[in-house]
C-alpha cells in the first residue's frame, strides 16, 4: 500500500500543480497523510484484469482519491458535520475559510473527471464507463444522497436498515466504484459480478468499523475528532446495536466478502483478501 500511496501522491502533485492559491489548498488536503484505501482497491481489483495498464490504474486511483478528498472537505463544513480536524491537521475550512474550502472541494471533483479524460491508455468508451461509474457513485443516488439522509437523521432514532442504507450510499458507493474501476475493459462478467458483491460487503464493513472507532479510539490515532456522531446526535451501528455486535457484523461482512473471492479460484485475489481483513482489524 505504501508503494501505491507513493505513486498516487506523485500523480496528485503533478495534476494539481502549484500556480495559485486554490491549487495550494487542494494539495493541502489531497496530500495529507491518508490510508488511500480506495486507491489500493483499484490496484487490487486490477490484478484480476489483463486489459488495463498500470498507468490507467494510477490515474483511476488518483481520480477516486481526489473525489474522496472533496467529499471529506465538504463533509467537514460547518453546515454539514462541522468538524475542525481531518487527517491529523486543520480541516480545509478552518485553514482557508469556508468559502475557499467549498471551492477547493469543487475543484477536486472537477479534476477527478479531467484525469480520466486525459488517460492515454483508456479508449473513449472506457473513459465514458469510468466517468459514469464515478458520477453515479457520487451523485443524487449515491454519496450526495447519503449525506443528505445522514444530515436528515440527526437527532432522530432510526433503525438498523436505515443506517445500512445511509452507509451504503455515503461510503459504500465510492468503495464499490473503486473496485469496479479496476475491472474497466475486462470482459469477464462473472469476475465483475463477484467483485461487485465483495465491494458492497466491504463498503458496509468499512463504515461500521468507522462507527466503532468513533467510540473506541482517539483523535490522535484517527487524525480526526471522535465526538462528531455524538455531537450531531446521530444513530450509528455502534450505539444502536452496541460495540460487540457491531464488531461481529464487521467481521461477518469481511469473511463473507473473502468467501466471494474464493469462488474465483484465483491466486490474484490475495491483495483483495488482505484489504478485507484490514477493514476488520484496522485501528484508524
Amino acid at each position: 500500500m505504501s508503494h501505491i500511496r507513493d505513486q498516487v501522491s506523485s500523480n496528485i502533485e503533478k495534476y494539481i500543480g502549484d500556480s495559485n492559491f486554490i491549487e495550494g489548498a487542494m494539495k493541502y488536503s489531497a496530500l495529507a497523510e491518508s490510508k488511500m484505501f480506495r486507491a489500493a482497491l483499484v490496484f487490487a481489483s486490477g490484478d484480476l484484469n489483463n486489459n488495463i495498464s498500470n498507468k490507467s490504474l494510477i490515474n483511476l486511483s488518483t481520480s477516486i482519491e481526489l473525489m474522496h478528498t472533496y467529499s471529506l472537505i465538504h463533509d467537514d463544513l460547518p453546515s454539514m458535520d462541522d468538524d475542525e480536524l481531518r487527517r491529523g491537521q486543520d480541516s480545509s475550512h478552518v485553514k482557508f475559510g469556508e468559502a475557499n474550502a467549498i471551492l477547493v472541494g469543487d475543484a477536486l471533483q472537477a479534476l477527478s473527471y479531467e484525469i480520466i479524460s486525459d488517460d492515454e491508455d483508456l479508449s473513449s468508451d472506457e473513459k465514458v464507463v469510468a466517468i459514469k461509474l464515478l458520477a453515479s457513485a457520487c451523485g443524487k443516488n449515491g454519496m450526495v444522497y447519503g449525506q443528505f439522509l445522514d444530515i436528515e437523521s440527526e437527532s432522530k432514532s432510526i433503525d438498523k436498515q436505515s443506517i445500512e442504507n445511509i452507509h451504503a450510499l455515503k461510503t459504500g458507493k465510492l468503495i464499490e466504484c473503486s473496485v469496479m474501476y479496476g475491472q474497466i475493459g475486462n470482459p469477464e462478467k462473472n469476475v465483475k459480478k463477484v467483485l461487485k458483491s465483495y465491494a458492497k460487503k466491504i463498503g458496509l464493513a468499512f463504515q461500521i468499523k468507522d462507527d466503532i472507532l468513533e467510540v473506541t479510539s482517539n483523535k490522535e490515532t484517527l487524525g480526526k475528532n471522535t465526538n462528531s456522531d455524538q455531537k450531531n446526535h446521530k444513530s450509528t451501528y455502534a450505539n444502536i446495536l452496541g460495540i460487540d455486535k457491531a464488531k461481529e457484523k464487521t467481521m461477518s461482512l469481511s469473511e463473507d466478502a473473502i468467501g466471494n473471492l474464493e469462488t474465483l479460484c484465483s491466486n490474484k485475489v490475495n491483495m483483495l483478501i488482505e484489504l478485507a481483513k484490514y477493514i476488520a482489524y484496522r485501528e484508524k
